[in-house]
């Protein structure tokens, strides 16, 4: 019993050797191909400004300072994680609609600052240019008053933007997908 048993354990222990061996000679290749079993890691999802985020949850789901401003689509639930970087911003418009040139006070892009401070991965830039709240409501009429608040956003950098995120055609901005 105990040579058969010796017998199979020697079995075993040569049939390794054999299958993990070199084969002695002067070539050094691999005897396997190397598999790759796992994808390269993705990019890692934006965690701050720009972020995904529920309107219900009012702004829960974001790291402080940061609060939900959305939604992002009408009639949506979802919006992005944002600081507000004008409170009761003024501009008029002219007689032919548009605002007047270098009317909006204070000027958003004075407060870029601020929010690219708060843009902490890349591609993109922190901006403050996201203009939201404007009173009175509805389409711009000539030679009328207006108030409104700006918030932060990504602003893509060549079209690139972070991972979770594609930039708007007309603005440029990184929104959540």
């Amino acid at each position: 019993m105990r040579i058969a048993h010796l017998f199979a354990v020697s079995l075993m222990f040569g049939s390794a050797l054999v299958a993990c061996g070199d084969d002695g000679g002067s070539n050094p290749v691999v005897d396997a191909p190397i598999v790759v079993d796992a994808p390269p890691d993705a990019p890692p999802m934006l965690t701050g400004l720009g972020k995904k985020c529920v309107l219900a949850m009012q702004g829960a789901d974001c790291p402080m300072p940061l609060g939900c401003l959305g939604p992002l689509v009408m009639g949506g639930t979802t919006g992005f994680c944002t600081s507000q970087c004008i409170t009761n911003g003024t501009f008029m418009t002219n007689a032919a609609t548009p605002p007047v040139p270098g009317a909006l006070n204070p000027d958003p892009a004075t407060q870029n600052a601020m929010c690219a401070a708060l843009h902490t991965t890349s591609p993109g830039t922190g901006v403050c240019q996201f203009v939201f709240g404007r009173m009175p409501i509805g389409a711009l009429t000539p030679n009328t008053n207006y108030t409104f608040q700006a918030g932060c956003v990504i602003q893509a950098t060549a079209g690139a933007c972070p991972a979770g995120t594609t930039a708007q055609a007309m603005t440029n901005f990184c929104l959540p997908n």
